[in-house]
């Protein structure tokens, strides 16, 4: 609706708010530092100008579904008391200036289907637990400085996981043959990491994959091409 502007902290006294959907407008500033919004289910503030960082007030929501923060400029680190918002179905932190480790406490959040943390300046290593979390269905870490290896059980717990884009990061090791475990995996971006050695022949047998990438890396070998015939 083009509005632009800054949000008033009054909006935080809306107790009987379900949905907050602001997305697409060019406000700017902070988004309120204290809010009574206990049954608030979905935050929308996408596509805007937001500042600062991520509003504390936002682990206090208990009823909370689904964040969207992406395409704004908050900073600073992913605060690990998000870990309280136990119902969190999605939560989509994609912008440009977020930094730190990516929370350990994240494994928390059991009902999580859609995580998009992609192109901020996050570090360090992926906890483990995130694969842990059975509910996922695409993980989002791309365009980050993100490091270490990729554990061999990392589809051991992730029946629904579509989607997996760990592009663009400086990943190490090898690709896990255990990739074929994820039987509804639909893209995997692996693209532009330190990855070596060959292409796992066990990837052929994700049936269900529509899209792989895996440019600009450091493997060797052949690929077995007639077994990707499903990928045309």
């Amino acid at each position: 609706m083009q509005l632009h502007g800054t949000i008033p902290p009054h909006i935080g006294n809306l107790s009987f708010l379900i949905s907050l959907d602001i997305s697409d407008n060019t406000f700017h500033g902070g988004l309120p530092k204290d809010a009574h919004l206990q049954r608030l289910k979905v935050i929308k503030v996408a596509s805007n100008n937001f500042t600062g960082a991520i509003p504390p007030f936002l682990s206090l929501l208990p009823n909370l579904r689904f964040l969207y923060l992406w395409n704004n400029q908050f900073s600073g680190k992913i605060p690990s008391s998000l870990s309280n918002l136990t119902k969190l179905e999605v939560l989509s932190l994609r912008n440009k200036f977020l930094e730190g480790e990516i929370p350990r406490e994240i494994d928390d959040l059991r009902y999580l289907t859609f995580l998009d943390l992609q192109d901020n300046q996050l570090t360090g290593s992926i906890p483990t637990s995130i694969f842990n979390i059975t509910t996922m269905q695409n993980i989002g870490l791309s365009n980050n400085n993100l490091t270490g290896k990729l554990p061999t059980t990392i589809c051991d717990h992730l029946p629904h996981l579509k989607g997996l884009y760990i592009s663009k990061n400086y990943r190490s090791g090898v690709i896990p043959p255990t990739l074929e475990k994820c039987k509804k995996l639909q893209v995997l971006s692996l693209s532009l990491n330190e990855f070596t050695g060959t292409v796992p022949r066990e990837l052929a047998n994700l049936t269900a994959l529509t899209r792989l990438y895996i440019a600009t890396l450091h493997l060797e070998g052949t690929l077995l091409t007639p077994n990707f015939d499903h990928l045309r």
